[in-house]
Parts: C-alpha cells; sequence; structure tokens
C-alpha cells in the first residue's frame, strides 16, 4: 500500500481525465472520498468526457463517504461502484450528462454497499423504472429533488426500499399518483412532493394511506384544487403538513357541494400547519 494509514483524501477542483482499476490501490483504508468537481471540462464534446472505467473504487472497501457532485461524467456502468462494501453515502448531484432514464440496472454496482443515503439531484433525470432501486435494501435517505420526472407513480419504482425512511421528490416536472404509489415503502417518514405538478391527489383510494409512519408531508405549490375527506386518514403519527401555494378556497365554503371538507380530520399529533396562499376566506367550525 502506498498511503496505508490515509483516512481522508479530498481531490476537489481538478481536472483528472480518467480513473481506471488501479487508480485506487494502495488506498485501502480510505474512508472519505470527495470528488467534487475533480472532472470537470470546459469543453462540451462528448469526446472530453471524463471516465470512470469500471472497478476504478475497487480497492476502496472501507470507503464510507463518497462526493462526485458537480462533475460531467456521461453515466453509471455496470461495475462503477463494485467493491465499496462499506459504503453508506453517496452524492451523485450533478454528476452526470445522460442519466436520463433510471432503471433496475442502473445501481446494480451497488448491490453489496450498505448504502444509507444517495443524493441523485440536479442529473435531468425524466424517467424511473421498475425496480431501479430494488439494490439499495438499506437505503434510509433518496434525494430525487431537481431533476425532470414526468411520470406516473406506479408504486414499483420504490421496490426493496424497505428501510426507507425520506423520499425527497420536489421541484420535478409532473407527477401523476396512483392509489399504489407508496404502497411498498410503509417505512417513509418524510414525503417531499413541492411544485411537481402534482395530478390525482383526489383518487377515491388516497394514495397516502399506507404511510401510517408518515411524521412529514409536503405538498405546497402543486395548484391543488380537489382533495377528498379521506387523502389523510390514517396519518396518525403527521406532525407537520405544507399544503401552501395551493387553491383549497372552495373545499372550506358552506356552499361547497356537501358542505366543507374536512380533511384535517385524525391529525392530532399535528404541529406545524401550513396553509398560506389558498385564497381561504372562510374557515368551518
Amino acid at each position: 500500500s502506498w498511503l496505508p494509514h490515509l483516512k481522508y483524501l479530498s481531490l476537489e477542483y481538478n481536472n483528472i481525465q480518467r480513473l481506471s482499476p488501479r487508480s485506487s490501490y494502495g488506498l485501502s483504508n480510505l474512508r472519505y472520498l470527495s470528488l467534487k468537481r475533480a472532472f470537470t471540462k470546459q469543453s462540451v464534446s462528448l469526446a472530453s468526457h471524463p471516465n470512470i472505467d469500471d472497478f476504478s473504487f475497487q480497492w476502496l472497501k472501507y470507503l464510507e463517504y463518497l462526493n462526485m457532485d458537480d462533475n460531467n461524467i456521461a453515466g453509471i456502468k455496470c461495475n462503477t461502484f463494485t467493491g465499496l462494501v462499506s459504503l453508506k453515502y453517496l452524492s451523485l448531484s450533478k454528476t452526470f450528462t445522460s442519466l436520463q432514464t433510471l432503471t433496475n440496472e442502473t445501481f446494480v454496482s451497488l448491490a453489496h454497499s450498505p448504502l444509507l443515503t444517495l443524493n441523485l439531484t440536479r442529473n435531468h433525470i425524466s424517467k424511473i423504472a421498475s425496480g431501479t432501486f430494488s439494490w439499495l435494501g438499506q437505503l434510509r435517505i433518496l434525494d430525487l429533488g431537481l431533476n425532470e420526472i414526468e411520470q406516473e407513480l406506479t408504486g414499483r419504482e420504490w421496490k426493496g426500499l424497505r428501510n426507507i425512511f425520506e423520499i425527497y421528490l420536489s421541484y420535478n416536472k409532473y407527477l401523476q399518483l396512483t392509489s399504489n404509489s407508496f404502497a411498498l415503502v410503509p417505512s417513509l417518514q418524510r414525503l417531499m412532493l413541492r411544485r411537481v405538478a402534482l395530478k390525482n391527489v383526489d383518487i377515491s383510494l388516497s394514495p397516502f394511506r399506507p404511510l401510517r409512519n408518515l411524521t412529514i408531508l409536503d405538498l405546497s405549490n402543486n395548484n391543488i384544487a380537489n382533495i377528498n375527506e379521506d387523502l389523510l386518514e390514517g396519518l396518525e403519527n403527521l406532525e407537520i403538513l405544507d399544503f401552501q401555494h395551493n387553491n383549497l378556497a372552495r373545499l372550506w365554503e358552506r356552499a361547497n357541494p356537501g358542505g366543507p371538507v374536512n380533511f384535517l380530520k385524525g391529525l392530532s399529533r399535528l404541529h406545524i400547519l401550513n396553509l398560506e396562499s389558498n385564497g381561504l376566506d372562510e374557515i368551518p367550525v
């Protein structure tokens, strides 16, 4: 080993062109590695994209933290992360140029990593396929915010996330909910859906019904006008509800067909409620 005691390595803001399977040899004790903007190129031509060969991290068996933010890498290969058997935190924000579609093979090289946190923000992701995260059974926090996701959430996207604590989906293009959108993630405690042009919130079987452990729900900035009385039914543990910048005015009016919609019933643990900018002119008794 070249540097057998090295635990922390930062290569941020460099101009590395390639990582190979030998690049990490001799760094077997490394715990923390930051490659933020380490590969960034001025040119946008495809020929200049930096390259991370398969097995480039294979020697880093004790690495727990890897940051690859703000780079210009083409995509994830079959064995990009193979060998990172201690990895807990992986940040891939604005890392890739061709990651528009996540498939059930995208993260196969993380199958043996005990990953807890995955940051995928700002990668122009537009589609999540069924089983994309099925390799990440220990994952607690998944951040998909600030992308271009535009799809119906069938629920199969989250298959295998049996320990998930937080899913952040805010600031995406368009999300259509179904009754099963979150049926496979009952462990979820925080769900962020701000400004995603949310559709189908008023379906008869609420998409949030399976989330009995939910403590924080953000539905703000979605121009929601129609919801059912049982939208939040069963969410007895909900503590924070962000519902600002929607269009809920009619729902609390006495003139509303069927009377005011009492969608807050049963939320006995609610501490914080934000209904700002909803055009409300009546509060039901």
